[in-house]
């Protein structure tokens, strides 16, 4: 019952049903119902989201969910004002909402699918961090866990500029805002995965995919949503409470590794 008595506002998180492949963000907002908190889910695949509460509720767990576009300030505020008004606190937010670009070279990447990225990505953390801020300091403190990429490490000669600009920036705002904020005993971290077969990747890593990818992992194999849950779930708990404006790298091991020489 690690998270007794905690709200959790999961942004992203409407994959949460265990009758399906489960997403990082879905799969921990599940475990913190499971152990004891309460959740409210944020996304804008309404299906989704609507079913992943139902099956919680049948399981006896406490959750809501609520339409939340990241780059519209009045969603966040409607989520934050509903998490407030049916728990009266907010102790964890994770935002887990993100989008690619199509992985074409600077001077080809329109400019609209750039700002997308950034809008999604960039503006979406500090409107929920702005919407949040308050309630958590009213309480004595709280966990904001971001979720970023461990393409905010790297580089490739082509692909995805605008996504890893944008993971980058969000570790950076992480730890600007772990040092505003600590005074107030509000935590900010970001946790950066690996390859991850989740709903949204799925498409893209088929067999053949995943095991190419694994040759590239010090630890053999792409990442499955608990191994990033896990690190998100240790970010928001109490268990990290001397942890602020810190990177969790949960990757396998990619980023440390050059890669074979011959």
């Amino acid at each position: 019952m690690r998270f007794s008595g905690k709200v959790a506002l999961v942004v992203g998180g409407a994959n949460a049903n265990p009758e399906k492949l489960m997403g990082f963000a879905g799969l921990a907002a599940l475990e913190i119902a499971r152990n004891g908190g309460r959740v409210v889910v944020g996304d804008i695949d309404d299906d989704a989201g609507t079913r992943s509460v139902e099956l919680m509720k049948q399981d006896g767990l406490d959750a809501k969910y609520i339409h939340l576009n990241v780059t519209s300030e009045r969603d966040w505020k409607s989520a934050v004002d509903l998490t407030m008004d049916t728990y009266g606190r907010l102790d964890i937010l994770i935002m887990a909402a993100g989008i690619a670009d199509r992985g074409e070279r600077m001077d080809l990447t329109p400019v609209e699918e750039w700002r997308q990225v950034m809008d999604v990505t960039n503006l979406g953390m500090f409107f929920g961090t702005r919407s949040v801020i308050e309630p958590m300091r009213a309480d004595g403190g709280g966990s904001i866990v971001l979720i970023s990429s461990m393409m905010a490490k790297v580089t490739r000669d082509i692909g995805n500029n605008a996504y890893s600009t944008s993971r980058a920036g969000m570790t950076h705002f992480a730890r600007s805002a772990a040092v505003q904020y600590g005074p107030d005993n509000i935590r900010v971290n970001t946790v950066l995965p690996g390859w991850t077969y989740t709903p949204y990747t799925a498409p893209v890593f088929d067999p053949e995919w995943k095991e190419r990818m694994a040759l590239r992992v010090p630890l053999g194999r792409v990442a499955e949503a608990s191994d990033i849950a896990g690190p998100i779930l240790f970010l928001a708990s109490d268990e990290s409470k001397y942890v602020t404006g810190s990177e969790l790298l949960a990757d396998g091991g990619t980023t440390a590794w050059i890669g074979p020489l011959d």
